[in-house]
């Protein structure tokens, strides 16, 4: 972040910072969601295309960025989107799975419901946590994973649909989501990548920006920025940096992450 702390000093409103593409092989097609560190390395759940299966990924993150695939099946049945993932304080990975590539035609006809799941890399047992959501989207933890938020998204294709972000309570020994509960209604687009930070407040991606909402679901405010807000991440305390399309913004709040890293 040094070059944009010279540039914010500045008080410059445009900040170029290079970047470093990765390539990455055949096995990692259409990357969605990512978290990390995990053990060192960036963790991502992709999309997968056609007949290539969606997948848990970690990926080397310095040269030669070798990817390693952690779980790309439910006992033999291909995954049908994965879309988003969070770190447990566990350590166990969850991760949504919606039908968004089988509606875009990048994937076929769905095999599994829509659901989310856990995925313990220890052991490599996989079990489903949560279903009742049409397009499970994202997803995140409180600080101590007691609780646990997911955004269905499914009125993007159909605005009478569910635009909400769901809060559950977390099993401490089977994982399992229970109490379902509504958290907040999206009032302009849908709930998209979601983020808690040290307070339990939740931040979500939506239509016209970030929207954050106070524990008990009341909306505290929006941090608008003209655009379909797809994530968000936090970098470092104070710091928001908020993914809009092919822009990237970034926020200084009075904020910490509550993200589990390993």
């Amino acid at each position: 972040m040094t070059m944009v702390d010279i540039s914010l000093e500045r008080k410059a409103t445009d900040i170029n910072i290079p970047f470093t593409t990765l390539s990455l092989p055949e096995t990692v097609q259409v990357t969605n969601g990512g978290t990390g560190p995990f053990k060192g390395s960036l963790l991502f759940a992709t999309r997968g295309r056609q007949n290539l299966p969606p997948a848990l990924v970690l990926v080397n993150p310095t040269a030669p960025n070798n990817a390693t695939v952690l779980l790309d099946n439910f006992f033999g049945r291909q995954f049908n989107s994965m879309n988003d993932l969070k770190i447990h304080p566990s350590g166990n990975i969850f991760f949504t799975d919606d039908t968004f590539g089988f509606v875009n035609d990048q994937r076929p006809p769905p095999s599994l419901p829509s659901q989310s799941y856990m995925f313990d890399p220890e052991t490599g047992l996989v079990r489903m946590v949560s279903d009742g959501a049409i397009t499970p989207n994202g997803i995140a933890f409180n600080a101590d994973g007691s609780v646990a938020y997911i955004a269905d998204s499914s009125a993007l294709i159909n605005n009478t649909l569910s635009a909400t972000i769901y809060a559950y309570d977390v099993d401490a020994k089977t994982f399992a989501f229970n109490n379902r509960r509504v958290f907040a209604f999206i009032d302009t687009g849908i709930p998209d990548g979601i983020q808690v930070d040290t307070n339990g407040n939740v931040y979500a991606g939506c239509g016209d920006g970030v929207q954050i909402f106070r524990e008990d679901g009341v909306l505290l405010g929006k941090i608008f920025v003209g655009a379909n807000v797809a994530n968000m991440a936090f970098a470092g305390d104070g710091r928001l940096v908020i993914l809009a399309g092919s822009s990237i913004f970034l926020a200084q709040i009075e904020a910490k992450s509550a993200l589990f890293t390993i």
